[in-house]
């Protein structure tokens, strides 16, 4: 299908007349290759969306004069999509953004479809405060701390949104939380104190613990019904609890309701249990546990981090899907520990990543009460 919609595009030379209907297929597209692991393609595809939009002036206020309040929300709608949609593809593949929202523009209104549009809405919202944080580099502990606060009070509590539509705005919430730490961890001094909110390195810890709260309402069939891009922000969950946790190993569950290697295994869990999921992640994510001494287990269909939980949504399982875990399990653990760091298995983008944390997060570490494992403090694994 993708082949014979790609033929008809370049039969019919749409870059030559920029329209709304090649700015969707554009879209769309950019999605479909998501999906299929092409990640060059599918960038290259989501900014070709955006050029058609900018070409079209859906980002000027001019565009929307002559336009019936229909046509309006429906362009809005379009522009607000990229602008989310880039957002969470250049933060999770470290690219530039080109998508911006003048305030002067219309507002979004939800009233006209809200079963359909409160959650993109609120989404939108969400993002809004993403963008703000990410932008300015002159932001202080204080600033950075007003803004997460201000992306907490962004109600995901809505009669308006279904399960699919919740769990995308929950996860996302607790993504944003992740990311804004780690905006605070290369622009405020970092302390080793749990109960020091954004400007402790044991953040990502309460965040994690929130993120599994909220998640045990979900079916894995929920969670995987979001595809790449569910995937990837869980799995930023997983790298950045490991770095912490080889930093500072040694944590009880004193100030967390779960432990943090709690936390990390059932992460690890759905992720390795992720039907259709990125198999390029997989030595990764055996390698991250292996940093803390842990592996990936054998998840069930669901994770269920609650107690006496009896929501019914979460117990649906498998033979199928069983069969699938144990195929990615035997897979794993029958790698070689020389192929898990391997260049071409390694994404630059994680390793990089990691280094950054440890040059960050080991002198606060060396400071502290607690004990840590010499070797990490001596530099030896970092």
């Amino acid at each position: 299908m993708i082949s014979e919609i790609e033929d008809l595009r370049r039969i019919h030379e749409y870059r030559e007349q920029p329209s709304l209907d090649a700015l969707s297929t554009s879209f769309f597209l950019h999605i479909a290759y998501l999906h299929l692991g092409r990640r060059t393609i599918s960038t290259l595809l989501l900014r070709e969306a955006i050029s058609l939009a900018h070409m079209l002036d859906l980002h000027q206020l001019g565009h929307y004069a002559g336009l019936s309040c229909w046509e309006a929300q429906d362009h809005l709608r379009k522009l607000w999509l990229l602008f989310i949609t880039e957002r969470a593809h250049a933060t999770q593949y470290d690219l530039p953004c080109i998508v911006t929202i003048s305030p002067t523009l219309p507002a979004l209104d939800d009233t006209l479809q809200p079963f359909t549009l409160a959650a993109f809405v609120l989404l939108c919202e969400m993002f809004t405060r993403f963008h703000e944080a990410s932008s300015d580099k002159r932001h202080t502990a204080q600033s950075l701390m007003s803004l997460h606060n201000q992306l907490q009070r962004v109600s995901i509590l809505t009669r308006y949104c279904n399960d699919l539509q919740r769990a995308d705005l929950s996860i996302t919430q607790q993504w944003m939380r992740l990311i804004f730490w780690k905006l605070a961890v290369t622009r405020v001094t970092m302390t080793a104190g749990p109960s020091d909110g954004i400007q402790s390195m044991l953040f990502p810890v309460q965040v994690a613990g929130d993120l599994l709260s909220s998640m045990s309402v979900f079916s894995i069939d929920t969670l995987e019904a979001h595809g790449p891009g569910m995937e990837l922000k869980l799995f930023e969950f997983v790298n950045t609890l490991a770095n912490v946790l080889v930093c500072v190993p040694h944590q009880d569950n004193d100030n967390f309701e779960l432990g943090p290697h709690d936390m990390l295994v059932h992460l690890a869990g759905i992720l390795g249990n992720f039907r259709g999921g990125n198999n390029a992640l997989l030595p990764i994510l055996q390698s991250r546990m292996a940093d803390v001494g842990l592996s990936i287990p054998a998840a069930p269909r669901f994770i269920d981090v609650t107690h006496g939980s009896t929501d019914s949504g979460c117990t649906r399982s498998s033979a199928e899907s069983d069969e699938a875990l144990g195929t990615h399990i035997d897979r794993m653990n029958t790698l070689p520990a020389s192929h898990l760091w391997a260049p071409e298995q390694m994404d630059d983008h994680y390793a990089a990543t990691k280094s950054a944390y440890f040059d960050t997060l080991l002198p606060i570490a060396r400071g502290s009460a607690q004990a840590y494992r010499p070797d990490v403090l001596a530099g030896s694994t970092c």
